[in-house]
């Protein structure tokens, strides 16, 4: 009937087609391009007074008049569509213009005229056909998201309280447990239908529509049709192979596949063809700080947001030995993802500015989604009472316990957060302000330990780092199946500005089988003071297993007068390797991460520097070890000396929560005053607890006193690290 209509308009009007000023069709044009919005408007109205039936010059008016004036704006689109109803472009003009009211009446004619609008183009043609259909798929993907993710209340209920959300977390869990369950159906099946059909008919018109392929990808991701967005993605970048956003739209949907390498390379190429206003965005690191940091980033030059940009993805990199950065592409593919879904192209809204989408952005798909209400699919009965028909939409992540609660009005999909929740999210964004473990490569990362340990250098201004380190092989490499496998470990130092400085990457064969075997590595570093990241890893080759540790450095430098220390290094075991031993090097160490079970022997060992000999060449100096419960009230325990230190003759009890021992030493010094000591102390009845070994030493000659300490946990069984 719609169609007839039309038909029968166009035929009553289908004389003024061909009237010469009905080719006025750029009124104003050149008028506004050099900033003349008032003249354009002006030589617009003028075309109009000469031909009251110049349905192109009043389509231009309201053009121009939309951003000033839009009751007259209105008029204009209005008289437009009444000169020529089969004009698919007047009828979108008009709905974008009512698309922005802030009356929810005038909004909800929109999805009316859009209707119009793909009626007169697909029946008489119009050059916006293609930006009519994805108009229309973007409607019905708004209808799609007021009902999607349906959650049903098993009991009488008509709300969530939000109180529960913003409660104890068992309240969360058995709320979801006891109280509601997801809708057996298709909830808003047919709406996602409907817009898949037009969005695709807009990529038949015009291959080239990255919006409307952007949005399908969304729409066939949420029925896990991935595999068909990577498809739909190739055929994009063929059809518009300049346009980054094209790229992006492909890199989201391989990311989502878990093509993690294929994705990198398509936002690569996506970040190099885009423009910089379509590259802000993705450099916008602001989006996943907290506020104040925010807040500094905003106030950066360019160079130095690109700097630091550069800095944070280097740093979140999940394994070094690798050449992918998932987190940064994860970060890409949500960020295209926000865009697609959740943009607002009529009212100029991004995705990212929207609340579920800097929520998506930060914590990426939640663990739970559930949308809340009666969702009615018309618009036109949602008015009868919108604050009573308000879905809510509740997001949950279970690993860290977050929960967010949105507010959805009936109408066009806008959804901001609920309650409190605004406030919640704005102090969880600071206290957690971003979290990348829905990424295989991190949920998956085991963690190495590591103890560090700086000593002075060969050369007068380095400093030498031990770097001990425990790999937790056994658990990387549960469910194998395979006896002997490819590890490959490294230890990478980087520069400020995540440039490699040193890098120790090793390559082995190792047989595997118990779940509790680990695997002790030591590297060994020369490096001028400054400050640096460090990275300890590993990899197992074939089970696509890795485990990583990272430590911000600052190296200190050891000066020619002072008595100084080295770190305290701790060990399960270690023994010199001959007689002949003058620095830590000389010695065998099994390295320990500072755990010990109870009655464990622990190894200590140190060097002295600048001690002050005497005019025979001799240094004396006097030790103070002090072992200290930390943490817990003991009930008493002792120690002794196992050996290392000849006139050592054991440890002394201190009160309740002490023992020392304190000794005095006389030697000749090697150059430089350097002296290398080792001793092993054995902690009888020690309690499980955190204790702190503080040594200290004096120099009796100059009375300079030098201190160093470390911290050792007791504890029940030894478990390898994960």
């Amino acid at each position: 009937m719609r169609h007839a209509l039309i038909s029968i308009a166009v035929a009553v009007v289908a004389a003024f087609a061909s009237h010469p000023l009905a080719a006025q069709a750029a009124c104003g044009d050149s008028l506004a391009t050099r900033g003349d919005t008032a003249g354009a408007i002006a030589a617009c109205e003028a075309a109009v007074e000469r031909d009251r039936q110049d349905a192109e010059s009043h389509y231009r008016a309201g053009q121009w008049l939309q951003g000033s004036d839009k009751g007259r704006a209105e008029e204009h689109f209005r008289t437009a569509i009444r000169i020529q109803p089969d004009s698919g472009k007047y009828w979108l003009a008009l709905a974008d213009l009512l698309r922005t009211e802030d009356n929810v009446l005038a909004r909800a004619r929109v999805a009316g005229l859009v209707e119009n609008a793909r009626a007169a183009a697909r029946e008489f043609g119009s050059e916006k056909l293609a930006e009519i259909e994805y108009r229309s798929g973007r409607i019905a993907w708004e209808r799609y998201e007021q009902r999607a993710h349906r959650y049903l209340f098993i009991e009488d209920a008509i709300a969530v309280d939000g109180s529960v959300m913003m409660g104890e977390w068992k309240d969360v869990e058995d709320f979801f447990r006891r109280q509601v369950k997801p809708d057996p159906g298709d909830p808003g099946g047919d709406d996602r239908n409907e817009a898949e059909q037009y969005l695709r008919a807009a990529l038949a018109a015009d291959p080239r529509r990255v919006d409307a392929a952007g949005l399908l990808a969304v729409l066939l991701g949420e029925g896990e049709r991935w595999d068909e967005a990577v498809a739909l993605g190739r055929q994009l970048v063929r059809a518009v192979p300049d346009s980054g956003n094209a790229w992006a739209v492909l890199g989201m949907a391989l990311v989502r596949t878990l093509r993690w390498a294929d994705g990198q390379a398509a936002f690569d190429t996506a970040l190099r063809r885009m423009t910089p206003a379509e590259r802000a965005p993705y450099g916008n690191l602001g989006l996943l700080l907290k506020s104040v940091d925010q807040a500094r980033f905003a106030g950066m030059t360019a160079a130095q947001q690109t700097q630091l940009d550069s800095l944070y993805w280097a740093v979140s990199q999940p394994l070094l030995l690798a050449t992918v950065n998932e987190a940064q592409i994860e970060f890409y593919a949500r960020l295209t993802y926000v865009m697609h879904r959740w943009a607002d192209p009529f009212r100029s809204v991004q995705g990212y500015e929207t609340d579920r989408g800097a929520v998506y952005l930060r914590y990426g798909p939640p663990d739970i989604w559930a949308a809340f209400g009666r969702g009615r699919q018309s618009q036109r009965d949602a008015l009868e009472s919108l604050e009573s028909e308000r879905n809510t939409i509740v997001w949950v992540y279970r690993p860290v316990q977050l929960r967010f609660m949105f507010s959805m009005t009936p109408g066009f999909a806008r959804t901001t957060f609920s309650g409190d929740f605004r406030a919640l999210y704005n102090e969880q964004r600071d206290l957690f302000p971003v979290r990348f473990d829905n990424v295989p490569a991190v949920a998956d990362m085991d963690t190495i330990l590591v103890q560090l340990a700086q000593f002075r250098g060969d050369g007068a201004a380095t400093t030498e780092l031990g770097v001990f380190s425990v790999m937790p092989i056994g658990h990387m490499a549960r469910g194998a199946g395979v006896e002997q496998v490819p590890l490959t470990t490294a230890a990478i130092v980087r520069d400020g500005r995540m440039r490699d400085v040193r890098r120790d990457q090793r390559r082995e064969t190792i047989q595997t089988g118990d779940s509790l075997q680990v695997e002790r590595r030591t590297f060994r570093f020369e490096l001028v003071p400054a400050e640096y990241l460090l990275r300890v890893e590993a990899e197992l080759g074939g089970v696509e297993r890795a485990a990583r540790s990272t430590s911000l450095l600052a190296l200190r430098r050891y000066g020619p007068d002072s008595l100084m220390l080295s770190d305290l290094v701790v060990a399960n075991r270690l023994a010199p390797h001959d007689s002949a031993y003058s620095r830590w090097t000389d010695f065998f160490v099994e390295p320990s991460v500072g755990r010990f079970a109870p009655d464990a022997p622990v190894a200590l060992l140190w060097e002295i520097y600048n001690l002050a000999p005497d005019s025979t060449g001799r240094a004396r100096y006097a030790v103070e070890l002090r072992i200290t419960v930390r943490d817990i009230e003991r009930k008493g325990f002792a120690a002794r000396i196992l050996g290392g230190i000849g006139d050592a003759v054991g440890l002394s009890a201190k009160g309740d929560d002490e023992v020392s021992l304190v000794y005095n030493r006389e030697v000749t010094t090697a150059p430089g005053g350097r002296q290398v000591e080792y001793l092993t102390v054995d902690l009888e009845n020690a309690p499980i607890a955190t204790y702190v070994i503080t040594l200290r030493v004096t120099d009796k000659l100059t009375q300079q006193v030098a201190e160093a300490r470390r911290q050792i946990t007791v504890t029940a069984a030894q478990q390898p690290p994960r």
